[in-house]
């Protein structure tokens, strides 16, 4: 049934693309999961690239030494404890008896290559990699990390989102990014890499999983562009889950209220959705200009017709619902929409209409992959046109977008959406800090710096006391609101869909970003 089940899968993607209907009957009776995606990933290796699609189709196949919960609590995942001898070190015990995926076992020796040698290919993790002075393997099941100083953000840090262990022996004396194991991996987890063809890509059970067995044998990853393609495979049970990433409010208003379908929405730690100014561009340099366009962007209207009032306008720099914002500082209260206060600010500020009733020209760039950006795109354009900037909308496929704003900042705004993440130090700080590369993918491509700012972050990352951190990212969004290089339009609320007659979604869905799940908890339906 399973050979039989794989050739029919993108068939019945292409029917449903076209419109066509299923049969009406899951895939939960076959032993076959398939996901649809909306694109293919250049890869699997969440470790090289914090892509939301590698990491969907990757953490399947790789793990890290920790993991967090919805909760944003942090728990053991390859190593099953750790305590800390003095505030700088953290001595981790890792989960005996581990193979890797072609039967090597796993060692202390993966994590020392990985954390030495794997971190910083990734911009992402550059600021991880800096935290850390030494790793030593004290033996093959512990491992002592020694930081440069104390940090209460380096366990979250450690998550599958941030980074995922390698295996020394596939990467060790080769180039990482090149090397052919990132497009078939070689990891720990509860499935194995099979197979990568055209559309498809196929995870098998991994038997010899160290926490048990999968109950489900196989794992299909399909390419199904259309949004609304894939809300109707679901229904029709031609597919069995879509990712909150893959599931635009377009697509879920489709499954609200359908029977044999479970949404769940709050698992993923918020998004904000942010509009990001280039601060190379000598007008958008001036803070009171960027004020009045943002001032002039209609949140609330977005919020309801784009995200259908299921994510609220943004209030700060970091989502309303985060232990790290305390609720001093409020956008909605500081900068609320008001057009005819913004026009008049850009003309205090030496920009008042020309005689064909511009101001000054705008280029305003979206990454199409991205749910909700073309839409806002549209409604922030027209808002800013109402005031007299001539805006440019592009619309870019993931690789373009991200070489001409990261790479050649060829933008002078752009909107994106960024995980708030378990911890500021993971999702907040790097898309403002001075010493961040302006150059690296999701980091800092306003060009932005502020001393202060950068201390407050350090400050904030080198403490263990909740309490005191989040006292200082109140005083860190605060200067974010004054300067305001980045903007947070909409804190996005994730929804996962998946088939009801499931088993195990809780436990699927227990992870706390939004594409870690826990693979091994889900178990399929009874036969019908």
């Amino acid at each position: 049934m399973r050979s039989a089940r794989l050739r029919m899968i993108a068939v019945v993607l292409c029917l449903a693309l076209a419109g066509c209907g299923g049969a009406g009957t899951s895939s939960a009776q076959d032993d076959v999961f398939v996901v649809a995606i909306t694109k293919q990933p250049p890869h699997l290796m969440r470790m090289f690239l914090g892509d939301a699609t590698v990491g969907l189709v990757g953490l399947a196949i790789s793990e890290s030494l920790v993991t967090v919960n919805r909760e944003n609590e942090v728990e053991p995942q390859l190593a099953k404890s750790w305590e800390q001898p003095d505030d700088k070190t953290y001595r981790f015990h890792l989960v005996p008896q581990v193979t890797w995926h072609d039967g090597k076992p796993f060692t202390s020796a993966d994590v020392v290559y990985s954390l030495t040698e794997g971190l910083g290919v990734n911009p992402s993790t550059a600021s991880l990699k800096a935290m850390i002075d030494s790793v030593k393997a004290v033996d093959d099941l512990t491992v002592d990390v020694v930081l440069k100083n104390p940090s209460g953000a380096f366990l979250a840090m450690l998550n599958p989102m941030s980074i995922t262990i390698l295996p020394k022996h596939v990467y060790e004396g080769t180039d990482l990014m090149s090397n052919p194991a990132n497009r078939a991996p070689v990891g720990t987890g509860p499935y194995k890499f099979q197979s990568w063809e055209g559309n498809q890509i196929t995870l098998v059970r991994n038997d010899a999983y160290w926490d048990g067995k999968a109950a489900i044998p196989t794992v299909v990853f399909s390419v199904s562009a259309d949004p609304n393609a894939r809300a109707l495979a679901l229904k029709n049970g031609d597919i069995d889950y879509i990712n909150s990433f893959d599931l635009p409010y377009e697509a879920l208003r489709q499954l609200q209220n359908t029977d044999g379908i479970t949404l769940d929405t709050g698992r993923a730690s918020t998004s904000m959705q942010q509009l990001q100014f280039n601060m190379r561009n000598p007008v958008l340099a001036k803070p009171e200009v960027r004020k009045a366009l943002f001032s002039a962007i209609d949140r609330k209207f977005i919020s309801q017709t784009v995200f259908g009032g299921l994510s609220p306008a943004g209030t700060a720099a970091l989502p309303a619902d985060h232990w790290a914002n305390s609720g001093e500082v409020d956008y909605m209260q500081e900068f609320p929409f008001d057009p005819v206060k913004a026009g008049a600010a850009l003309d205090a500020a030496g920009y008042p209409k020309d005689a064909s009733g511009k101001r000054f020209p705008m280029t305003l760039r979206f990454d199409t992959g991205i749910p909700g950006s073309e839409r806002t795109a549209e409604v922030m354009a027209d808002n800013w046109r109402s005031i007299g900037v001539d805006v440019t909308v592009m619309a870019d496929e993931r690789e373009v977008f991200t070489d001409a704003v990261y790479a050649k900042h060829k933008f002078d705004a752009f909107i994106i959406n960024i995980a708030a993440g378990a911890d500021p130090a993971i999702g907040l700080y790097r898309r403002y800090t001075c010493d961040n590369g302006q150059n690296a993918v999701f980091g800092n491509a306003s060009g932005y710096c502020n001393k202060a700012l950068d201390e407050l972050f350090a400050q904030a990352n080198a403490s263990n006391d909740r309490a005191e951190r989040t006292s200082l990212y109140a005083k860190a969004q605060r200067v974010i609101a004054d300067d305001l290089p980045v903007a947070t339009t909409i804190q996005v609320q994730y929804t996962d869909a998946i088939r009801t007659e499931f088993g195990g979604k809780e436990g699927f869905l227990s992870r706390g970003e939004v594409v870690m799940l826990d693979w091994n908890a889900l178990t399929p339906a009874a036969a019908k």
